[in-house]
């Protein structure tokens, strides 16, 4: 049995590997800002600021520049055995709270890690 995941006032939906990688697609086109953020033991790991540079559904990665420091680097982000949920800009989620975004995509393993990408709203003019 799963635990019950964190995301608030929202039904989350389950989404096939196919359409989360034309979501990282979709964001790596558009060069969109995201946020990531990595529950994995011993704690979380989060990243402010990351783009998606590269998308390799065949070894079940993406390539991520992850803002590190003043520096952003390069980081293969492998998703082998995720299962995938999509959610709006509705969501309220803790590890995201106080900024604006677009949609959120959390990959969730069988050992119980979960990285959930936010992307970004764009700032308005």
């Amino acid at each position: 049995m799963r635990p019950k995941r964190k995301w608030l006032r929202c039904r989350v939906s389950q989404i096939s590997t196919e359409d989360a990688y034309l979501i990282f697609d979709k964001w790596r086109d558009e060069q969109s800002a995201l946020q990531l953020v990595m529950k994995r033991p011993p704690g979380l790991r989060a990243v402010n600021s990351a783009f998606i540079k590269s998308v390799l559904p065949h070894s079940h990665q993406v390539l991520i520049a992850a803002l590190v420091d003043s520096d952003y680097v390069s980081v293969a982000v492998n998703l082998e055995g995720a299962e995938y949920e999509y959610e709006d800009a509705s969501a309220v989620l803790p590890d995201f709270a106080g900024g604006k975004w677009v949609c959120f995509l959390a990959a969730n393993f069988p050992n119980g890690n979960r990285y959930v990408f936010g992307e970004r709203a764009a700032a308005k003019a």
